[in-house]
């Protein structure tokens, strides 16, 4: 097996974890308000939470990358969580919760810069970003799907728990398998390694992950309220919304052979903007007919990702990609983060289904600063 093929399969591991732990507290946010009585506000924080510190764990693993590698990075990934699921199998207040998801948040944050630096060096950039793509979507689809299984039979911590076990076998795998050349000098001075077409992706890459977030943080919850099932109402909303983000693959595939035919900063318009009437219709369609335009948006929301992380790779050297990665991440995060704390107050004072076109009015801005990019490079 060639260091490339180990590459693959630990990336492709990593980025399925960070997107399967993650996606677990949206289809337990109807079993925790239960739980611990609180409100859909309540509930936006604790998205809000993890979301906001997986952005902020970007920031130092893109220095931390550039500067020790990949693989130490990794390492310390792999390593917090398990740590993360052991703190969440034990939490049993809302503050613990609370805590406990914050830094499995933090922890997951530093997986993007490490992973994405380590992708960018493969021969076809495109490709290879659909493929590790792709290991997220399957991350996303699995996430609902095992959580809503696993905590109708054993319980929310034990879904937590079981991750942290297959964390421990990637964890072993990185030890025994992984080899890297020492990184050589890194300065640390940001000056000069941000330019216009950096600032407008990551702008871009913000409003959409706002929107993207918005969506899927809700979207489980949505279903249980708009979408009858003989399932019940967490297995059932937790396999819809895992059958949406399993079609998300299609997207990442398709964004990533388009971005190997055809320019990147053309197409990097359309992946944002056709997301608008899908997020638009979904107001105002219930049962079967909601199931298949939200799946229709699965696949269009996805391609964005390897074509945003392509033209990010297409204007950064590769020296300081660890660094760009870890801010895009970031920001993106971050900005994303958001989106619990206002859909929340949106669904708890107008109604559930009035999150979607916001996210949608969200999308306008991004588009037109995709457009400016276009013309700048």
């Amino acid at each position: 097996m060639s260091q490339i093929q180990k590459n693959i399969i630990i990336t492709s591991i990593g980025h399925f974890l960070v997107h399967a732990m993650t996606m677990i507290l949206p289809v337990i946010l109807v079993i925790l308000e239960n739980e611990f009585s609180v409100s859909l506000i309540y509930l936006g924080e604790l998205a809000t939470i993890q979301i906001l510190f997986l952005g902020i764990g970007g920031f130092p693993a893109g220095f931390l990358a550039d500067r020790f590698g990949s693989r130490m990075v990794l390492l310390m990934y792999f390593l917090g969580l398990i740590i993360a699921s052991i703190w969440l199998f034990f939490s049993h207040t809302f503050t613990m919760t609370a805590l406990g998801l914050g830094f499995l948040g933090l922890i997951t944050g530093l997986y993007h810069p490490a992973g994405l630096k380590m992708v960018s060096h493969s021969s076809n950039v495109s490709r290879y970003m659909s493929y590790h793509g792709v290991s997220g979507s399957l991350g996303l689809a699995a996430g609902p799907i095992y959580g809503a299984w696993m905590s109708s039979w054993l319980g929310w911590r034990y879904a937590y728990l079981f991750m942290g076990i297959l964390a421990l076998a990637a964890l072993c795998f990185l030890l025994t398998y992984h080899r890297e050349a020492r990184p050589g000098k890194v300065s640390f001075n940001l000056k000069g390694k941000f330019n216009r077409a950096h600032i407008l992706i990551i702008s871009v890459a913000s409003l959409w992950g706002f929107a993207h977030h918005g969506l899927f943080n809700f979207l489980p919850y949505y279903f249980e309220d708009a979408v009858e099932t003989s399932l019940g109402d967490v297995i059932g909303s937790g396999f819809l919304t895992g059958f949406v983000l399993l079609l998300g693959i299609i997207g990442q595939l398709g964004g990533g052979r388009l971005g190997e035919k055809y320019p990147r900063k053309n197409l990097y318009i359309w992946v944002v903007l056709l997301n608008i009437p899908f997020l638009m219709g979904m107001a105002f369609l219930n049962g079967f007919s909601l199931v298949v335009i939200t799946g229709m948006l699965g696949a269009v929301n996805f391609m964005f990702q390897p074509v945003n992380n392509s033209l990010l790779a297409d204007v950064t050297p590769t020296e300081n990609r660890g660094i760009i990665y870890g801010f895009s991440a970031g920001i993106s995060f971050g900005v994303g983060s958001f989106a619990g704390i206002a859909g929340g107050y949106l669904g708890e004072l107008l109604s559930i289904n009035a999150i979607f076109p916001a996210m949608a009015v969200v999308l306008l801005p991004a588009g037109l600063f995709a457009i400016l990019l276009k013309k700048s490079i």
